[in-house]
């Protein structure tokens, strides 16, 4: 039997997962430390595979990865780094666990007990990291407040770099750009004009649906509207592939969201954020209205005062539009929520991660 030894493995859970990891990776590389990403294979109720679009990005980032564990090899590493609210359950020998989540905001999947069995968690915010010391004043691993590490490769971007972008996606360098990134439930995307892209035709329009708007059957009547969307000249509509929001985050100039955390990863930028709140919900939903205040993150109202929430579709582009001529609108509250959600946004936080980890190696 093979022993196979790293400094991290990097538990690849989700596609979504691999923004979030990319920058330390890039770090690791940089420093010659040997690192594997574990890719998973399809989930059940997926309707597309996902797994050929995490190969072709280790391969175009020459990230050594295998699918699944290699049941043939001892396998250790120093550190093993998860995105997952839940402890993996692995075979492989490490160390130290890592948590990095995936996503910012408040919900409570952040803050469950399960999460404390990782000895390093890395976190965004001084929101989140009071609210652990605070539930968890028992806990005894380390707890850094690091910042968001997706936003280094968009703060780190130079211009060459965003022309590249702005050809693949065939968009005007020259217009205005609006990012439209709903999330898949409870989603705007079923409230939208079935030819909204025509009202902001002076404008770019990036579209860049959630992971699981194309994954999951139930949301089929979503993906004909983005077929829909995507006819039009001045849209380009992110597929499946294009599984990170990094690029778009750095091409646009005002992004429209509605129920995703996204809204704080933009506003982090200094860029002004519009909050859908003409939401679809399903029809156990709208029957008993007692279940949308349990589905929904309360604790994120507050915060929502980072973006200009729309009530509805009628009063949207009057919003783009003013929020585009007065870009410093709400400049002060972006900054003060960016420091309680997202913490520093120096485009060095896969950097701070790894000087931890250096320091803390066993």
């Amino acid at each position: 039997m093979k022993d196979l030894n790293f400094f991290a493995i990097f538990m690849v859970d989700y596609l979504y997962y691999i923004p979030q990891f990319l920058p330390l990776a890039k770090e690791l590389q940089k420093r010659n430390l040997d690192f594997l990403f574990i890719l998973p294979k399809k989930k059940k109720r997926d309707i597309i595979p996902t797994l050929d679009i995490a190969i072709k990005v280790c391969e175009e980032h020459n990230i050594v990865y295998r699918v699944e564990e290699d049941p043939n090899a001892f396998t250790t590493c120093n550190y093993l780094i998860s995105g997952s609210n839940s402890f993996p359950e692995t075979k492989i020998a490490f160390d130290q666990s890592v948590l990095i989540v995936h996503g910012v905001g408040t919900k409570s999947g952040y803050f469950t007990e399960e999460q404390n069995k990782y000895d390093i968690r890395f976190v965004e915010g001084e929101f989140r990291y009071r609210k652990i010391k605070e539930l968890y004043p028992e806990y005894k691993g380390v707890i850094e407040n690091v910042g968001f590490s997706k936003l280094d490769d968009v703060i780190n971007m130079d211009q060459e770099e965003r022309n590249f972008l702005f050809k693949k996606y065939n968009l005007d360098p020259n217009k205005e750009t609006i990012l439209y990134a709903p999330t898949f439930y409870p989603s705007s995307i079923e409230k939208m004009s079935k030819d909204f892209p025509k009202e902001f035709e002076n404008y770019n329009i990036l579209i860049k649906p959630h992971y699981f708007s194309y994954l999951r059957k139930k949301y089929r009547k979503q993906r004909k509207l983005l077929e829909r969307w995507n006819r039009y000249n001045n849209v380009f509509v992110a597929g499946i592939e294009e599984y990170n929001l990094v690029p778009f985050f750095a091409l646009s100039d005002i992004m429209i969201s509605d129920e995703s955390s996204a809204i704080f990863e933009f506003a982090a930028l200094d860029k002004p954020v519009i909050c859908n709140q003409f939401l679809h919900y399903r029809l156990k939903y709208r029957l008993f209205k007692s279940k949308i205040n349990k589905k929904m993150d309360s604790n994120m109202t507050k915060f929502k005062e980072i973006a200009e929430c729309v009530d509805s579709y009628k009063d949207l582009k009057k919003n783009v539009v003013k929020y585009l001529k007065n870009p410093n609108l709400k400049e002060d509250i972006r900054k003060q929520y960016t420091k309680e959600i997202i913490g520093p946004t120096d485009g060095n936080v896969a950097k701070r991660m790894l000087e931890i980890l250096l320091k803390t190696a066993k």
